[in-house]
């Protein structure tokens, strides 16, 4: 019997029929819990590296005390706004709470389940995170830890307090209002005469950490004056929304500097708790009116967006955008009509010259290797990855790397670090204090580009879409993608803020490779190809005979179809990131074409850049085969060859149903690699006993603990990556490429 009469009680306490209401009732607000909870325990988003934005939150490129310290502010206003705004829509059901002093605390108290479960299994992830990804010392995350308490509590204090001076303001307005003593008795225990249908029975509930009181009944009070009550602090809880949405603000205005660039993870947690109270505001206001008025709002927002009221279309910085110059046509007749044979024949043999300039500059008796490089995508672990092989590579070859490459080309992460290692080249052959080898290289590359991108989603896409900032006359919109460029030129000082033109000259003397850098279109999946010199060569398979007099055209030489465009004005940090769009972490590059196309990472379409590389040898095979010696096809790529994903033993309901949808998207890299190793097979033969192919590919110390495919990785994951160069293949595979060269 007093078992069952303490599961009544506990049932019908107040944190329990809380807890229940939150899954009856606007259950909207629980998904942002949700997705809280998958994020930092590796669910959502883990393949962008989403939990580390909360488990090692960076603030000026450090994990320490302040920046959990921001992120724990962060979490206090997550929290308090998530407190806020339940307080608004539910107290309605539990009157007993305006009999009782500082009602919104003894809500917040009753109401901590969720937050309090957050709370703890964030700083539990964190200390293991801590612990075994960035390699922290005890000291150091209980110091982290210590940072993230405070801030959470200072918020909490600061909310509490703001809330008990609105209990003195409330009890005197009603002093004011009602005067003598009998006259406020009179009203509040004059009771009214409908039942309050919303009311929700409550036994109990907790007074004070340590304390339970029963609740009171509130049958003899008028309904009215209790709500009154109620909408008084429902008034002072609408206003921190507002605060939120005025600190949001601030910080995309102040983005600029990087004081105000507070870590991704706060910056996401405060955009949730805008959200949150605005959609609590929302319901509170208008009722049954809620769904009625979000349709119309979003039919308004997409006819705003059509027709072009509101456009924060992404666009490449140094293009000219400009309406007034005429925009080529996009469509298949354009395309043939200017990519046509003549054009193919002049700029093959522009690059005919290229190579001869590169011929000679070496001994006229003796031919040379000539080297090709393609690089994956990956995200920071391919560019990382990438830039140690080269490192490496170079120092073995006694600083010949580059002089005997001519092609350099891939796509995603993989070309941020060969972009990088080629300008650190170009500056040492200007005779700038350059060390190929140096690992301080490696630390730039691998800083985090995440946080600011996450950031500027969370503050300027979705706060601020109308900012703009001006580049060379033009106007763009500061958005993600200003975000992470922004940051790259910070992370690799400045070395890679260029422009197209300022690599042509280099590349036309044969002092650097070439370097083609290739993205997407979405409209029809050709390659924009995006580089310096004219490569329209490239665009379409040049048959031997051909049997048709139309051209198939697959590729777009950007430098020249948007050479009206300013074309070679384009900033090189745009065309890494055109390159390395992942889906929505990156937003698609518009371009001024007409229509409008808009292209994305080149990782669709061949995420190894072979096919480039390919067509490019096989254009320049009979010059190869007389001027060389052979080559050598270097392939660096951040994922195993040929590897199989554990299969599954049984499947269940969700495969059956969702495996026939998604099976293309699962193996996509290994169906490009099944079809690209036909290619070179078949390439072999235009080089007889000249091909040689190596393969340098990062696989992790240990299978399920690869560095992931992200824009941050952990200081446990760059170890990792520096260490697959020891594994015996990639051992065996530096030791070929030398005896290639010394032959």
């Amino acid at each position: 019997m007093k078992v069952k009469l303490l599961l009544i009680k506990t049932y019908y306490s107040f944190p329990v029929q809380l807890l229940l209401l939150h899954f009856r009732k606007y259950q909207v607000l629980l998904i942002f819990w949700v997705i809280l909870f998958s994020t930092i325990n590796g669910g959502f988003a883990k393949v962008f590296g989403g939990d580390a934005l909360f488990l090692a939150p960076e603030y000026l490129g450090k994990v320490n005390f302040y920046s959990t310290a921001i992120l724990g502010l962060a979490t206090g206003m997550f929290i308090m706004s998530w407190q806020i705004t339940t307080f608004i829509l539910h107290t309605g059901r539990f009157k007993f709470l305006a009999t009782t002093s500082q009602p919104f605390f003894r809500y917040c108290l009753n109401n901590s389940l969720i937050p309090l479960a957050f709370a703890v299994c964030l700083l539990y992830r964190g200390w293991e995170y801590q612990r075994y990804e960035q390699l922290s010392t005890i000291p150091e995350i209980l110091l982290l830890g210590e940072g993230f308490i405070c801030g959470a509590l200072f918020i909490v204090f600061f909310c509490f307090f703001y809330f008990f001076n609105a209990d003195k303001n409330i009890g005197r307005r009603l002093e004011k209002r009602f005067g003598n003593p009998r006259n406020f008795l009179r009203v509040i225990l004059k009771p009214t005469q409908e039942p309050d249908e919303n009311a929700l029975p409550v036994h109990n509930y907790f007074s004070t950490p340590w304390r339970i009181r029963r609740a009171r009944n509130v049958d003899h009070y008028n309904k009215h004056y209790l709500d009154s009550i109620l909408k008084q602090h429902h008034f002072a809880a609408m206003i921190t929304v507002g605060c939120a949405l005025i600190f949001l603000v601030i910080l995309a205005y102040m983005m600029d500097y990087e004081v105000f660039r507070i870590p991704a993870g706060a910056s996401v947690l405060i955009f949730f708790a805008f959200l949150i109270g605005v959609a609590g505001a929302y319901s509170y206001l208008l009722q049954t009116w809620s769904i009625p008025v979000v349709l119309v709002l979003l039919l308004g927002l997409n006819w705003m967006v059509e027709h072009n009221w509101i456009d924060n279309r992404n666009k490449a910085y140094g293009l000219d955008y400009q309406q007034k110059k005429a925009r080529p046509d996009y469509s298949l007749e354009a395309l043939q009509h200017f990519f046509t044979r003549e054009r193919y024949e002049a700029d093959r043999l522009g690059t005919l010259e290229i190579l001869r300039k590169w011929r000679s500059r070496f001994p006229a008796n003796k031919k040379p290797r000539l080297i090709v490089m393609n690089f994956s995508g990956g995200g920071s672990r391919s560019a990382t990855w990438s830039l140690h092989v080269l490192q490496r590579l170079d120092s073995l070859l006694g600083g010949d790397l580059m002089k005997h490459t001519v092609l350099m080309t891939g796509a995603s992460g993989g070309m941020l670090g060969a972009s990088y290692f080629r300008e650190l080249y170009l500056e040492q052959l200007m005779g700038k204090s350059v060390r190929l080898t140096d690992s301080i290289y490696i630390d730039r590359v691998s800083r985090d580009l995440l946080n600011p991108v996450f950031s500027a989603m969370a503050v300027n896409d979705f706060i601020t879409p109308w900012r703009t900032f001006q580049l060379d006359g033009h106007r763009y919109a500061k958005d993600r993608g200003y975000a992470f460029e922004m940051q790259l030129n910070q992370n690799t000082d400045n070395l890679l803020n260029k422009t197209l033109k300022d690599y042509k000259e280099p590349e036309y003397k044969a002092l650097i490779p070439m370097l083609i850098w290739n993205a997407t279109i979405n409209a029809d999946g050709r390659r924009l190809m995006i580089s310096p010199q004219s490569i329209s060569y490239l665009c379409s398979p040049q048959y031997l005979y051909p049997t048709r007099q139309i051209r198939d055209i697959d590729g777009v030489d950007f430098g020249q179809y948007f050479a009206g465009q300013d074309a070679m004005d384009l900033r090189v940090t745009s065309a890494i990131r055109m390159c390395a769009t992942f889906p929505y972490v990156l937003p698609n590059t518009f371009l001024p074409s007409n229509p409008i196309v808009d292209v994305m990472d080149a990782g669709i379409r061949d995420n190894f850049g072979q096919q480039t590389t390919l067509r490019f040898l096989y254009t320049f095979s009979k010059w190869i085969n007389e001027n060389t010696s052979g080559v050598v096809y270097i392939q660096v790529r951040d994922t195993r060859k040929n590897d199989i994903t554990p299969i599954k033993k049984a499947k269940d309901l969700g495969d059956l149903l969702f495996e026939p949808l998604f099976t293309m998207q699962q193996h996509w890299s290994a169906m490009q690699d099944f079809d690209q190793d036909d290619l070179i097979n078949y390439m072999e033969g235009y080089f007889p006993n000249k091909f040689h192919r190596v393969i340098f590919q990062y696989v992790p110390q240990k299978q399920d603990k690869a560095a992931a495919l992200s824009w941050h990785l952990t200081s446990r994951e760059k170890l990792d990556i520096a260490h697959a160069l020891d594994n015996p293949a990639n051992q065996s595979a530096l030791d070929f490429v030398v005896k290639q060269m010394a032959e």
